[in-house]
């Protein structure tokens, strides 16, 4: 016996839930958020926040075409944010330093520099590294300065969004979990909840992240598995190391904060759902971010964490209509790109739910390619 009613209702509320719902919901839709936990408080509350389509995409197409028409919507999608609530999720187009150590590193890099054009990509020596970022280690031997490489704090991001849809009209339901996915002949019907209630549907959004693989009654199995990612972060105080660029290095990331705090990541474990962070995990991590910016070793450790990455098996997202059930759509598995793909991915869904065409190809995430 259904208790509820929408017209869309989206299974997951972390950034790309929360982003599909904001955009359902300004089109008129009756878009209800169904949230395990706390909207944002996963996945997206765990990641460090790096919007870097080079660095994630060696190969010109498909993923990165996704990945760059996403970082082109990033300016506009924040300041509607900002606009909608209020809310400053520090989007800052301040460029990543990649660091090198070795001949072999540096000639890594290269490669990279290769594809760059467009990217604002400059070769720099150690000393020129350090004139950017005055904390670099002396023994960074070069690097590669990308300027279009950004970031933004996937805290304040994941609450703005749950405000802007809610805003917009959005409402949610706040711990609870979804057991099965019920049809009416080839059409989405309804969800069956953890606690038995369920909700009507005419249209559903799966974008439950790292859990999606387990929802029961799609017409296939998701093949979308958790990947732990452990992180920390240290506070440098008032007239203490300040970090502008977000640096990356062999074995680690250093994403700074408008506060001045320094976010290091991150670990990449298939241990399933086990929880974390462990010593095995950060020793490792906090070595390689020592290595890079010595200064890191006297700075107060002020947090340890880790999240769930949401992976495929060749790691690219699912997004795309479910051919064998009308109404249901995939927007999940986007693994270490959540963040940076939320406004394509909203983009994409509201453009199928509509009926349009979408905004980019997206054959090469279609959910029926394993």
């Amino acid at each position: 016996m259904s208790e509820h009613a929408a017209d869309t209702l989206v299974v997951g509320g972390g950034v790309i839930g929360c982003a599909v719902a904001w955009e359902l919901a300004r089109q008129g839709r009756m878009v209800n958020v169904i949230e395990r936990d706390v909207p944002g408080r996963g996945a997206t509350w765990a990641a460090g926040g790096m919007l870097s389509p080079l660095s994630e995409a060696a190969c010109a197409e498909p993923f990165f075409r996704l990945a760059v028409e996403s970082l082109d919507l990033w300016p506009s999608f924040a300041t509607r944010i900002a606009r909608t609530v209020g809310i400053d999720v520090e989007y800052r187009p301040a460029g990543k330093l990649h660091a090198a150590f070795t001949a072999g590193e540096a000639e890594a890099l290269a490669g990279m520099q290769a594809r760059g054009a467009g990217f604002g990509v400059q070769k720099l020596s150690g000393d020129e590294a350090r004139a950017l970022e005055p904390a670099l280690s002396p023994a960074v031997r070069s690097a590669l300065l990308v300027g279009r490489d950004h970031r933004v704090n996937t805290r304040v991001l994941g609450d703005a969004l749950w405000k802007c849809a809610e805003r917009a009209g959005a409402t949610f339901r706040v711990g609870a979990g979804v057991r099965r996915i019920h049809a009416r002949g080839a059409r989405v019907a309804s969800v069956e909840l953890a606690d038995g209630a369920r909700i009507d549907c005419t249209e559903l959004v799966i974008a439950a992240g790292a859990w999606s693989g387990n929802l029961e009654g799609l017409p296939r199995n998701l093949p979308v598995h958790p990947v732990r990612g452990q992180m920390f972060a240290v506070e440098p105080g008032p007239g203490g190391v300040r970090l502008e660029h977000t640096i990356e290095a062999p074995g680690c990331y250093l994403i700074p904060r408008e506060s001045g705090r320094i976010v290091v990541g991150a670990t990449s474990e298939r241990v399933g759902f086990e929880p974390g962070p462990t010593a095995a995990g950060l020793a490792p991590l906090m070595h390689a971010a020592m290595r890079v910016l010595p200064a890191l070793g006297t700075l107060p450790l002020m947090e340890m964490w880790a999240g769930f990455r949401p992976a495929t098996p060749d790691d690219l997202p699912l997004i795309g209509a479910e051919p064998s059930m009308r109404g249901v759509y995939y927007a999940t598995g986007h693994y270490r790109n959540g963040v940076l793909l939320a406004p394509i991915t909203a983009a994409i869904v509201s453009s199928l739910a509509a009926g349009q065409p979408t905004p980019v190809p997206i054959d090469a995430f279609r959910p029926d390619r394993f």
